[in-house]
Protein backbone atom coordinates (compact mmCIF):
# COMPACT_ATOMS: atom_id res chain seq x y z
CA UNK A 1 0.00 0.00 0.00
CA UNK A 2 0.91 3.59 -0.25
CA UNK A 3 2.81 5.35 2.50
CA UNK A 4 0.88 7.60 4.77
CA UNK A 5 1.97 10.51 3.45
CA UNK A 6 1.37 9.64 0.32
CA UNK A 7 -2.24 8.68 1.29
CA UNK A 8 -2.52 12.07 3.32
CA UNK A 9 -1.06 14.34 0.21
CA UNK A 10 -3.93 12.36 -2.20
CA UNK A 11 -6.85 13.26 0.15
CA UNK A 12 -5.93 16.25 0.39
CA UNK A 13 -5.52 17.03 -3.24
CA UNK A 14 -8.95 15.28 -3.66
CA UNK A 15 -10.73 16.82 -1.15
CA UNK A 16 -13.99 18.90 -1.89
CA UNK A 17 -14.58 22.51 -1.43
CA UNK A 18 -17.02 21.70 1.35
CA UNK A 19 -14.28 19.90 3.45
CA UNK A 20 -11.61 22.58 2.58
CA UNK A 21 -14.19 25.10 3.56
CA UNK A 22 -15.14 23.21 6.87
CA UNK A 23 -11.65 22.57 7.45
CA UNK A 24 -11.03 26.71 7.42
CA UNK A 25 -14.01 27.21 10.12
CA UNK A 26 -12.93 24.52 12.20
CA UNK A 27 -9.10 25.36 12.22
CA UNK A 28 -9.72 29.09 12.31
CA UNK A 29 -12.51 29.19 15.36
CA UNK A 30 -9.89 26.65 17.41
CA UNK A 31 -7.20 28.65 17.31
CA UNK A 32 -8.81 31.71 17.52
CA UNK A 33 -9.62 29.87 21.08
CA UNK A 34 -6.01 29.16 21.53
CA UNK A 35 -4.69 32.11 20.34
CA UNK A 36 -7.24 33.57 22.94
CA UNK A 37 -6.42 31.53 25.94
CA UNK A 38 -2.51 32.85 26.01
CA UNK A 39 -3.71 36.25 25.14
CA UNK A 40 -6.02 36.55 28.47
CA UNK A 41 -4.00 34.24 30.93
CA UNK A 42 -0.35 34.35 29.31
CA UNK A 43 2.15 30.92 29.32
CA UNK A 44 1.97 30.62 33.45
CA UNK A 45 -1.81 30.50 32.80
CA UNK A 46 -2.00 27.89 30.03
CA UNK A 47 0.85 25.95 31.49
CA UNK A 48 -0.78 25.58 35.36
CA UNK A 49 1.75 28.74 36.83
CA UNK A 50 -0.38 28.94 39.57
CA UNK A 51 -0.03 25.25 40.53
CA UNK A 52 3.67 26.25 40.79
CA UNK A 53 3.20 29.80 42.92
CA UNK A 54 3.16 32.03 39.45
CA UNK A 55 0.51 34.67 39.82
CA UNK A 56 -1.95 34.02 37.14
CA UNK A 57 -5.17 37.10 37.17
CA UNK A 58 -8.29 35.90 36.76
CA UNK A 59 -9.64 36.62 33.51
CA UNK A 60 -13.53 36.62 32.83
CA UNK A 61 -13.32 38.47 28.84
CA UNK A 62 -13.15 36.44 26.00
CA UNK A 63 -12.60 33.47 25.68
CA UNK A 64 -13.97 32.90 28.70
CA UNK A 65 -17.01 34.68 28.54
CA UNK A 66 -18.27 32.42 25.76
CA UNK A 67 -19.94 29.40 27.60
CA UNK A 68 -17.20 27.40 27.25
CA UNK A 69 -15.38 26.13 30.41
CA UNK A 70 -12.32 24.92 28.81
CA UNK A 71 -12.18 26.97 25.32
CA UNK A 72 -8.55 25.84 25.14
CA UNK A 73 -9.12 22.69 24.63
CA UNK A 74 -12.38 22.81 22.76
CA UNK A 75 -10.21 24.87 20.23
CA UNK A 76 -7.51 22.12 19.97
CA UNK A 77 -10.36 19.40 19.42
CA UNK A 78 -11.72 21.58 17.01
CA UNK A 79 -8.42 21.72 15.05
CA UNK A 80 -7.88 18.08 14.95
CA UNK A 81 -11.43 17.95 13.53
CA UNK A 82 -10.59 20.38 10.89
CA UNK A 83 -7.41 18.92 10.18
CA UNK A 84 -9.72 15.82 9.60
CA UNK A 85 -11.96 17.12 7.45
CA UNK A 86 -9.27 17.19 4.73
CA UNK A 87 -6.98 14.69 5.81
CA UNK A 88 -9.68 11.52 5.75
CA UNK A 89 -9.30 8.65 3.19
CA UNK A 90 -9.69 5.00 2.57
CA UNK A 91 -6.09 4.49 3.27
CA UNK A 92 -5.79 6.73 6.59
CA UNK A 93 -9.05 4.96 7.61
CA UNK A 94 -7.41 1.84 7.54
CA UNK A 95 -4.14 3.15 9.34
CA UNK A 96 -6.20 4.23 11.93
CA UNK A 97 -6.07 7.94 11.54
CA UNK A 98 -9.80 8.49 12.64
CA UNK A 99 -9.38 6.44 15.57
CA UNK A 100 -5.87 8.27 16.62
CA UNK A 101 -8.39 11.81 16.25
CA UNK A 102 -10.88 10.40 18.07
CA UNK A 103 -8.41 9.27 21.25
CA UNK A 104 -6.50 12.24 21.39
CA UNK A 105 -9.70 14.35 21.44
CA UNK A 106 -11.00 11.95 23.50
CA UNK A 107 -7.73 12.98 26.12
CA UNK A 108 -8.66 16.23 26.41
CA UNK A 109 -12.23 15.40 27.68
CA UNK A 110 -10.69 13.41 30.29
CA UNK A 111 -8.46 16.53 31.20
CA UNK A 112 -11.53 18.43 31.44
CA UNK A 113 -12.88 16.04 33.71
CA UNK A 114 -9.52 15.71 36.24
CA UNK A 115 -9.50 19.52 36.21
CA UNK A 116 -13.19 20.07 36.91
CA UNK A 117 -12.86 17.43 40.33
CA UNK A 118 -9.56 19.29 41.16
CA UNK A 119 -10.84 23.35 40.47
CA UNK A 120 -9.67 25.90 43.04
CA UNK A 121 -13.06 27.97 42.56
CA UNK A 122 -14.79 25.25 44.70
CA UNK A 123 -16.38 26.19 47.97
CA UNK A 124 -15.80 24.54 51.10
Amino acid sequence: GRSGCTAAWGAVKAAPAWCWLACAAFVALGQTLNVAMYSAIGNAGVYYGFKLGKSVPWCSSFPFNVGLRHPQYVGVVLTLWGGLMVLLCEELARRGFPQLIVVWGSMYIVMCAMEQLGDNDKKS
